[in-house]
């Protein structure tokens, strides 16, 4: 591998701005529907094959130079629909990253790989051989060193992690320390709205400056809406460019290319196959969404510990990950008020105020839940002016785990010295004693509020595109493929059978760079020039 040192100023992106044309047509090998992590990594594993390799973002190109620590505007930015993509009730906010990058920019850089559990039971149950954990390990182990991914040492971990760790160990808890993807991480903690001294290890500045390095061309701004298919096969896209300040069309792209990789993420990906009319026969696409909810619980310390500086996420609880412990998952952090706004946490007023005056006093956990995959996704109407639907409401035995789960952060917290615990409730029912607060939440059901009772979030869909063998229960078989279309792959969080619970990052990527292998070693089945 040849490692160019990142230009100040960035990476040549073609944008909006630099289009003259009216029309644009595009010969390449192979051509990247998005820019996020399964794509960056499919985009160099394929040009440094010697490839050539079209890359196509629907977001912005934002060079780090370009960064600051003001969340409103990276919302706006870096985050798809601004930071209020919701599901069609309108009460889950479903957060991804958009962009050069896509969510790899303004996650939280946690690294995770999937449990071994959830591997064997793909393999074996689903036939999925390619996903047992003894097959995805050295793809694991290429990403992992592509991303400097390292355990959090001692410095790295801030007083919100600490108090986690401290009412862990009292209760006899099982914690570890975070794996990042952060290379001399700088400890500012404002992860979320990108990293400005690019410590942290995105595709922004790893794969996609690779990439360029070995020839591949990238363009930002444009909105694919047709992948094009001839003989059962697909055979190219046509994008639309549009100026991300008028929200004019600035230029038709046609790309031309022996093979499609299609990365666009959970929601974006299953709505680019139902208006390009492809994948239907199963009646899969878009169905089996998992949102992987989680809520936020806040504790309150009679002394400050400044959630907000040092790493963001510094230890998990894995306590009760296992099936039989109902695959509830911690994270320690504490992010910008401003993330917080997105789902109702700051409360109106004198409430609002006496939040904020208090924040320097909160530790956060966020709790996730194995979610049932009862989610889907559709697309109405024009494949232009159209609207995008998520369709998803919490289950009865999510409502369940998710109670189960906030019960146990407040033992944490209470534990480890909290005066009170903030339950993530509409209603912003704050309980001071672990005594009442079973009772609390046993007050917390769908009615009279329904699903408003808890402030549910999404931080990473996934399943829509879903991985299988059999052509009338999936969309893609085994090497990703579409079952329908040839040299049409999927390389994002929806070909995941299910929710992984955990953070899906470091499993897309491996199996990104699993599929590009294959791509390249059976080269003369999809590249012939």
């Amino acid at each position: 591998m040849i490692f160019h040192e990142v230009p100040k100023d960035g990476i040549p992106v073609v944008q909006a701005q630099d289009h003259v044309q009216k029309t644009l047509r595009i010969t390449a090998d192979a051509v990247v529907v998005g820019a996020g992590c399964g794509g960056s990594i499919m985009a160099y594993e394929l040009a440094n094959a010697g490839l050539k390799v079209v890359v196509l973002e629907s977001g912005p190109y934002i060079p780090s130079s370009m960064m600051h620590e003001d969340m409103a505007e990276t919302l706006q930015r870096n985050y798809v629909d601004g930071g209020i993509q919701v599901n069609s009730t309108f009460d889950v906010p479903v957060f991804q990253g958009r962009g050069m990058g896509g969510s790899t920019v303004i996650d939280a850089a946690v690294a995770f790989r999937a449990p071994d559990y959830i591997l064997k039971r793909w393999a074996e149950e689903l036939q999925l051989k390619a996903l047992a954990p003894d097959k995805l390990e050295p793809f694991y182990r290429k990403v992992e060193k592509h991303w400097s991914v390292h355990i959090n040492e001692p410095h790295e971990i801030n007083e919100t992690a600490n108090k986690v760790i401290q009412g862990c160990d009292d209760m006899g808890w099982s914690w570890k320390p975070l794996a990042r993807t952060v290379k001399e991480c700088a400890l500012t903690g404002h992860c979320l709205a990108g990293c400005v001294s690019d410590r942290k290890q995105s595709t922004l500045v790893t794969h996609l400056p690779w990439a360029v390095a070995m020839g591949a061309k990238l363009f930002s701004d444009c909105h694919v809406w047709k992948i094009l298919v001839s003989d059962g096969r697909a055979n190219g896209v046509l994008a639309n460019v549009i100026d991300p300040e008028s929200g004019e069309k600035v230029t038709e792209i046609r790309v031309d290319a022996q093979a499609v990789i299609l990365a666009a993420g959970a929601i974006q990906s299953p709505m680019l196959l139902q208006k390009s009319g492809i994948g239907l026969q199963s009646g899969m696409v878009g169905q089996n969404l998992y949102l992987n909810p989680f809520v936020s619980v806040i504790g309150r310390f009679p002394q400050a510990v400044y959630g907000w500086r040092g790493a963001l996420s510094g230890v998990c609880v894995d306590q009760f990950l296992a099936p039989h412990d109902g695959q509830t998952f911690m994270i320690s952090g504490l992010p910008e008020p401003v993330q917080l706004l997105s789902t109702g946490g700051l409360g109106v007023q004198k409430t609002h105020l006496r939040f904020m005056g208090e924040y320097r006093y909160y530790a956060m956990l966020q709790v996730f839940v194995q979610d049932e995959g009862q989610g889907q996704v559709h697309w109405d109407g024009d494949p232009v002016l159209g609207s995008k639907h998520i369709d998803w409401t919490l289950s009865d035995r999510n409502l369940n785990d998710l109670k189960a789960g906030i019960a146990n952060a407040s033992r944490i917290f209470f534990a480890s010295g909290a005066e009170a615990v903030l339950m993530p409730t509409f209603d912003t029912t704050i309980v001071d004693s672990v005594f009442t607060l079973d009772k609390t939440l046993a007050g917390v059901t769908r009615e009279p509020k329904g699903l408003y009772s808890l402030r549910v979030a999404s931080l990473t869909p996934q399943g829509t595109c879903r991985m299988g063998i059999d052509p009338f229960s999936s969309v893609v078989n085994e090497i990703c493929e579409s079952h329908e279309v040839h040299g049409l792959f999927i390389t994002d969080a929806s070909v995941l059978p299910e929710s992984v619970t955990v953070a899906p990052k470091m499993t897309i990527a491996a199996i990104a760079a699993y599929v590009a292998d294959y791509m390249i070693k059976n080269r003369k089945s999809y590249f012939w020039s």
